[in-house]
């Protein structure tokens, strides 16, 4: 009868241990890199303080890693996406730190705001993976859904939040008293300064609480909720727009061996274009259902269009488009 040799029985879970430790290693090394927090658009002069330590103009859309720095000029702004469901944008003459940045997950669990304004954007029905504690020299809280800008200037000690959408609490750093803030409304605290600096009452433990107090609930005044509303409007349009003038330059970008421009051509390729041109017959272009002519020209080898020839309305209104057609020449 024979017996397992106990020694190689150990071995071999010892063995297979460690290739299940080495394949969590290898999945986690593999993994692919979080996606968030990213930049997704701006405007104006900013610039990004990275890990790296290096203030410099932001450019392109980069992903955030370890920690950044965020500083607007007086026309600039910039809005990071910090999940799928979960936004904040940068203000005009602001700063804001994310002082940590997870590398495995992309989790950003504090944003300080150190001046200027935030605005928090959040669908009410969306609820984003972690918490995030929005924070400044005066207040601390974590950010509920919804659509709300706060406000930190610390040169007067004040801070206040405008809720535009949704409601929250809002009080002091560690204040025990609160208010309420719906949409629409808006309130603030105004802090002492003692000796040049923010005052604060420290309590055990090192905890400190401001000094100064709550103001008043009050409606936002219905001329800047439109303002802002109008603002958010044109933003969104330039924000179409330029969507739309890098899609048209990705269309006129030039397929190789074509020399004519307007429209992109290769040698001996014909277009049909609707035009103005009193010095020929007209011709019915139809498609513009107006008194320009259909004509075609074609495409030479120094990059010019040449031979240009006016059609008759039945070749007008098959060939000629809205946009001028580029294609074999019919002759």
């Amino acid at each position: 009868m024979f017996r397992k040799n106990p020694t190689s029985l150990i071995h071999r879970v010892l063995v297979a241990g460690l290739v299940l430790v080495l394949y969590g290693v290898s999945a986690v090394a593999f993994a692919a890199p979080p996606k968030y927090p990213a930049v997704v658009e701006f405007q104006g002069p900013v610039w990004l303080t990275a890990k790296d330590g290096q203030r410099s103009p932001l450019k392109g859309k980069p992903v955030l890693r370890d920690k950044a720095l965020f500083e607007t000029s007086g026309s600039g702004r910039v809005k990071v996406q910090l999940d799928s469901e979960r936004s904040f944008t940068v203000l005009p003459d602001s700063e804001i730190s994310l002082p940590a940045i997870s590398w495995e997950s992309g989790e950003a669990p504090i944003i300080h705001l150190r001046k200027g304004s935030l605005r928090w954007q959040q669908k009410l029905s969306e609820k984003g993976a972690y918490n995030v504690a929005l924070r400044s020299d005066l207040f601390e809280f974590l950010a509920p859904p919804g659509d709300y800008r706060l406000t930190m200037d610390p040169a007067k000690a004040f801070t206040s939040v405008q809720v535009y959408e949704g409601e929250l609490f809002f009080s002091a750093l560690n204040g025990e008293e609160s208010v309420m803030v719906r949409a629409g409304q808006q309130a603030g605290f105004q802090g002492v300064f003692e000796s040049g600096e923010i005052a604060y009452d420290v309590l055990l433990k090192g905890k400190k609480i401001p000094k100064g107090v709550l103001t008043p609930v009050t409606a936002i005044d219905t001329k800047e909720l439109d303002r802002e509303a109008e603002q958010e409007k044109q933003r969104l349009k330039a924000e179409q727009e330029r969507k739309a003038r890098k899609k048209a330059a990705l269309v006129k970008k030039k397929r190789p061996g074509e020399i004519c421009s307007e429209p992109s051509a290769k040698f001996n390729e014909c277009a049909w274009v609707c035009v103005s041109n009193p010095k020929k017959e007209k011709k019915l272009c139809l498609v513009e259902q107006k008194e320009v002519s259909c004509v075609r020209r074609r495409c030479n080898a120094n990059g010019v269009w040449a031979e240009e020839a006016v059609l008759d309305a039945a070749k007008a209104s098959t060939l000629c488009k809205a946009q001028p057609v580029v294609g074999l020449c019919d002759y």
